[in-house]
């Protein structure tokens, strides 16, 4: 193990679970993302069993027990499974409650809208289903490329119409949002007919939820996550990165994200993922 992995392991809690910074409390998404960069050593197989007891009735993982509250990150926690080849019950559950998950799509054009040929405000099409970051949210580009990276990585345990149709759409919805310079951001490219532009940390997740997509012409995203990373981008922006560029086979100048004792947990363990023999592979879906 390296400094990343060092770092995690000083910073695991009692439970067996990970907070977002050392001797904060456990919280489902630091503690599944340090389980899938410690894939294959015991510590992330003892954060494992106690993310298992974090399943609500609804399928869903809650962010933390003492909240309760239904998680985004169940995405991830659908991704260990298939890390493990635990296509069990609980898996199941999970991948029904993202199957179920739909965001609030924006209002289209009114009828005096259209009868005036008014412009919309957001120019994107709103009848593409992403998903939100909670039920009954708006869509986003984050949240929709980690399902998409928990639903393709299920096919081989529960290949279904839905599921193929969810990828589907997930895929258009994150083609539909991509910005003029070939990236992407939270989710708006056009507003008030201005071009917005992408964040690289959005561009980076957009390019690990598509991977592994038929049939769309990703050069000239790959050419700004390339160029995004030419500007040396710091914390989260560049662990993204370098994981979404390996996962799509771009050749680049590797460089090790720095990290320091106040960085957050959550970029250490995407560090250690983005690694040359990181788990990088086995979130694309392959062998380490």
């Amino acid at each position: 193990m390296d400094g990343y992995a060092d770092t995690l392991l000083r910073r695991r809690n009692p439970d067996k679970g990970w907070g977002y910074y050392a001797g904060k409390s456990s919280w489902l998404e630091p503690t599944v993302l340090a389980a899938l960069a410690l894939h294959g050593h015991k510590e992330s197989d003892e954060a494992w069993g106690l993310i298992r007891g974090w399943q609500a009735e609804s399928g869903a993982w809650v962010a933390n027990p003492r909240v309760g509250a239904e998680s985004w990150a169940t995405s991830l926690v659908v991704v260990l499974h298939c890390v493990r080849g635990e296509f069990d019950d609980r898996w199941k559950k999970g991948l029904g409650w993202l199957l179920r998950m739909k965001g609030k799509q924006a209002p289209g054009p009114t009828l005096i809208d259209r009868l005036l040929q008014r412009k919309q405000w957001v120019e994107q099409d709103n009848t593409l289903d992403g998903w939100p970051w909670a039920e009954g949210t708006a869509n986003w580009v984050e949240p929709t490329a980690h399902v998409l990276r928990a639903l393709r990585l299920s096919l081989p345990g529960a290949s279904s119409d839905l599921l193929r149709q969810r990828i589907e759409m997930g895929e258009r919805y994150l083609l539909d949002r991509r910005c003029k310079d070939g990236g992407w951001n939270y989710g708006n490219r056009r507003v008030l007919d201005e071009d917005l532009p992408s964040f690289p940390e959005c561009t980076a997740l957009a390019l690990i939820g598509l991977e592994g997509g038929r049939g769309m012409d990703l050069a000239v995203s790959l050419a700004r996550a390339k160029a995004d990373w030419g500007h040396r981008q710091p914390g989260l922006s560049g662990a993204l990165l370098r994981i979404g560029m390996r996962m799509h086979g771009l050749a680049f100048e590797d460089r090790r994200p720095e990290i320091t004792d106040r960085t957050e947990t959550t970029q250490v363990a995407l560090a250690l993922i983005g690694e040359m023999e990181g788990t990088w592979r086995q979130w694309r879906g392959g062998t380490a």
